[in-house]
């Protein structure tokens, strides 16, 4: 395990990765043996070896955010089969994630890497139920072996090529239907309110908010129908410049996404919404 981990850690430092090297074993498994934590991490292969040299059993943490890399983490022990629960979202989005690196984990859960756009923004903890979102920490690079002799596997290629991916940004971005997921909407800005409209803040955030707990509640089947009066209502909002027609179409775009729509299906219902309120058609919706 010595010699492996340290050509796990040679390669990627080699490739222009940033790791940290991390504890294999004990109480604190996977927490870096730096005292600054994951920000100490470097692609210097001679810090590299002087770090190999003074934790030769090591496994190498790889920092996401420093690395331009976003990982999904699925789980499979405590809190649901997160496996199950991402792989089908991906199969309601038509979404073949043996396009992505895929990174078994020693128990039995998958790390799957993407580039993290530009720009992204702060991102959420938890995709989906035992699904994490690894952003701002570090993941245990794959192909590192645990003190107990479980390791992290690469489903397809080698380390090499993955590594050199992550280098020159060549993972794969996160699809458009994923980023109203992965991302906390911005806060609403109250300003610009009719003066015929006597509506204040708390008020206005409660009625937002029944809309879109009235989407994400509503039984499969009728959840396009739920949508477009949902947009209808948000449409009214912004006819009275109560909120402007970005935050109503970022609500209506993470709303469409946490039912399973795409983005495409999302903005169709959105449009036709907004037109229909925008064009004083009230019976219409």
């Amino acid at each position: 395990m010595i010699g492996h981990n340290i050509t796990v850690g040679s390669h990627l430092m080699r490739a222009g990765v940033m790791v940290l090297p991390c504890r294999e074993l004990g109480e604190r498994l996977k927490a870096p043996y730096l005292n600054g934590g994951f920000k100490q991490a470097s692609a210097d292969v001679l810090v590299g070896e002087v770090w190999a040299r003074k934790f030769p059993y090591a496994v190498w943490g790889l920092p996401c955010a420093l690395n331009n890399v976003l990982v999904l983490d699925a789980d499979r022990h405590g809190n649901g089969d997160g496996v199950a629960n991402l792989l089908a979202l991906f199969e309601r989005h038509g979404f073949d994630w043996r396009d992505v690196p895929t990174v078994a984990t020693p128990n039995n859960g998958y790390h799957f890497y993407f580039n993290r756009p530009a720009g992204l923004g702060p991102t959420k903890a938890h995709l989906c139920e035992a699904v994490d979102v690894r952003d701002n920490g570090y993941v245990i690079a794959p192909e590192c072996q645990m003190g107990d002799g479980r390791w992290y596997r690469l489903i397809e290629g080698g380390l090499t090529h993955f590594a050199e991916a992550i280098a020159a940004r060549l993972l794969p971005d996160p699809p458009e239907w994923m980023l109203p997921l992965l991302v906390h909407p911005p806060a609403p800005k109250w300003g610009g309110m009719s003066r015929s409209i006597a509506v204040d803040d708390d008020t206005l955030r409660n009625q937002i908010k029944g809309l879109i707990l009235a989407v994400l509640r509503a039984e499969e089947g009728n959840r396009n129908k739920v949508l477009f009066w949902a947009t209808c209502r948000l449409a009214e909002m912004v006819r009275d410049d109560l909120l402007t027609i970005e935050v109503a179409e970022m609500l209506l775009d993470e709303a469409g996404a946490r039912i399973g729509l795409s983005m495409r299906e999302t903005r169709n219902t959105a449009i036709s919404g907004l037109r229909t309120i925008l064009r004083g058609d009230h019976d219409a919706c």
